[in-house]
């Protein structure tokens, strides 16, 4: 054999070594690529509503309009002077519309309203009065004070005044500022489950790969429920806000 083609030989070997030594180390950085950790962070944190939202409601009935709506008229002149001697501002107290509901006289023995074998026609009934219904809605930053008068509202049933108080609304003004804090919060609880897992197999923690987030939610405090996925809870004057992140870390 030829000095030449020994040379020719040695060189082609060294090439197919030098290219299967390449090829080895792509597959091992692909595959290593392929190594991904998957964690679910989370952070929790109680807050208190700084704003309150609460309805009561009062109603009239009378055999006229008129007369319905002047005793109405005295009822929310009662209700008003009754919430700001508790310490709540005019400027805080909202009457809405007031509702319109026509009595009619009852049908003797449970007798249908419509005419026998005339299903479109209805029997006169006579009309025996109104009943006119009001809500009154407070709006307020002292979510102490309107959340003690939601209990004590019944003292107005002492005064005269057919008062129905409703559940109040209780809502957090700053969550804005929260979400973003508490995202980063459950960010940075993902990423250390991340690092101690992949330190306990012998590796290192890599970039993220991929993230998902969803929107902190509002619970009440002392509720099981940790959901998250945007609930909005406005029950509870205590409440826990939850953020939860599931992110792909690569491992090297």
């Amino acid at each position: 054999m030829s000095k030449n083609v020994i040379i020719g030989v040695a060189i082609a070997g060294v090439c197919v070594l030098a290219s299967a030594f390449v090829l080895g180390k792509s597959l091992v950085r692909s595959r290593s690529g392929d190594d991904i950790v998957r964690v679910v962070g989370s952070a929790r944190k109680p807050i208190n509503s700084d704003f309150i939202i609460w309805r009561g409601s009062i109603s009239r009935r009378a055999a006229t309009v008129g007369a319905a709506y002047t005793a109405l008229e005295l009822d929310l002149a009662k209700v008003k002077a009754y919430l700001k001697g508790k310490g709540v501002p005019d400027a805080e107290i909202f009457p809405q519309a007031v509702s319109t509901a026509t009595v009619y006289a009852p049908l003797p023995n449970n007798q249908s309203t419509y005419v026998e074998g005339e299903p479109t026609a209805q029997i006169e009934r006579k009309v025996v009065g109104y009943t006119l219904s009001q809500d009154i809605e407070v709006r307020s930053y002292k979510v102490a004070l309107l959340d003690d008068l939601t209990r004590k509202s019944s003292e107005l049933l002492s005064k005269g005044v057919p008062f129905e108080s409703k559940s109040p609304l209780y809502l957090y003004t700053k969550l804005s500022d929260l979400k973003v804090e508490m995202q980063a919060a459950a960010a940075k609880d993902a990423r250390e489950r991340a690092a101690a897992i992949a330190e306990s197999a012998g590796g290192r923690l890599g970039e993220v790969r991929w993230a998902r987030m969803s929107a902190p939610s509002l619970t009440p405090l002392y509720s099981g429920s940790d959901s998250d996925g945007g609930v909005d809870d406005t029950s509870s004057l205590e409440k826990k806000i939850t953020a939860v992140v599931t992110v792909g870390y690569g491992v090297k």
